[in-house]
């Protein structure tokens, strides 16, 4: 019997490159094809077996035709990037043979203010979005929100041959596990913010609440998503009913600033031992960062918004959180994001 085959985008993510090393080691049998712009020996060193195609999420005969040679297409690079989502759609159209999408997304698109209500900005908001409660109103989210226009296309394309999944973490925490990029964005970019404006911030009243997830738990929920599929896909659903939250806890802004606010002056990167400062909707959003694409929107989104899911559909799988606690991990994401911060300023 043919080994199954496994094409991935993203495998030197922080996300997809933890989760490629989950795969590659837990399913060994696997045969693993990897697009990569530019194939680096630590990669080819750490993975002799993997296939590598070189190419970008531009190179659409590229990724349609890795697509159409896969039984299984892990997408988790670039979730809004539509082009690459039809070219891997396209491929696997082309198959006679059933296949599975499982695409990586992210909670951005429950976010009050990315969905348009800022009446919650710095507030708490106390609604929580359920993946099984809430699945219909979750895919009817209008496509001018962030991710749901590729949320949907992805949805809306699971057929008897095409089956569709998709997983949204929260905000993940944690270092990586693979020879990726090193983090994700709400602590270290948060930590590089407060280092230029030498004070912590938060945003009105600071009650907001960030959803929250451990990197290994995000990994260990694909694992456990490939491992169904791989037995016969009991217990899965597709498509629509495909959306799988991530989350397992959350933070208050306001709590996470005074604690980083505290590391940040042990650890000698916050030269004064300050209060974070309480700024205005309007501080908040005019705020300027070197190296860094977060402006306006972003960082109201990441910093100021509420963005809360119940990962029902995954504990039904049989998916629990076991990674170590934010807290837990605080003081290491915050040095690692003060050192990095510290190379690319020299």
């Amino acid at each position: 019997m043919a080994p199954t085959k496994l094409f991935i985008t993203g495998g030197t993510g922080f996300i997809g490159g933890s989760v490629l090393d989950a795969i590659q080691s837990t399913y060994p049998e696997l045969e693993i094809t990897a697009l990569l712009r530019r194939p680096n020996e630590s990669f080819t060193s750490r993975y002799p077996s993997i296939k590598i195609i070189k190419g970008t999420f531009e190179d659409f005969d590229i990724i349609q035709d890795a697509s159409e040679q896969a039984d299984i297409v892990l997408h988790a690079g670039n979730t809004d990037h539509m082009a690459s989502v039809k070219a891997i759609l396209a491929g696997l159209a082309k198959k006679t043979t059933q296949s599975l999408l499982l695409h990586l997304t992210g909670t951005a698109s429950i976010s009050d203010t990315m969905q348009g209500n800022k009446s919650f900005a710095g507030k708490l908001n106390p609604r929580v979005w359920n993946d099984i409660d809430d699945v219909d109103e979750i895919y009817n989210l209008s496509t001018d929100i962030i991710h749901r226009d590729v949320d949907r296309l992805i949805a809306d394309a699971n057929n008897d041959l095409v089956k569709t999944i998709t997983v949204s973490p929260p905000d993940i925490y944690g270092q990586k596990t693979s020879s990726g990029t090193t983090g994700s964005f709400l602590v270290p970019e948060y930590v590089k913010a407060i280092i230029e404006l030498k004070k912590a911030f938060y945003l009105g009243e600071g009650q907001n609440i960030r959803g929250l997830v451990h990197i290994s738990d995000v990994v260990s929920l694909f694992v456990l998503i490939l491992g169904k599929y791989l037995q016969g896909g009991e217990g899965l659903d597709y498509g629509k009913e495909g959306f799988y939250f991530a989350s397992s806890d959350g933070v208050k802004w306001k709590d996470a600033a005074e604690a980083i606010a505290k590391i940040g002056h042990e650890q000698g990167w916050l030269t004064e031992e300050t209060q974070p400062v309480s700024l205005s909707l309007e501080e908040f959003v005019s705020l300027r960062f070197k190296n860094s694409f977060f402006q306006d929107q972003i960082i109201l989104y990441m910093w100021g918004s509420n963005s809360r899911a119940e990962s029902a559909r995954a504990k039904r799988l049989g998916w629990e959180p076991k990674g170590p606690s934010f807290w837990d991990c605080l003081a290491e994401d915050c040095r690692v994001a003060a050192e990095e911060y510290a190379k690319a300023s020299n």
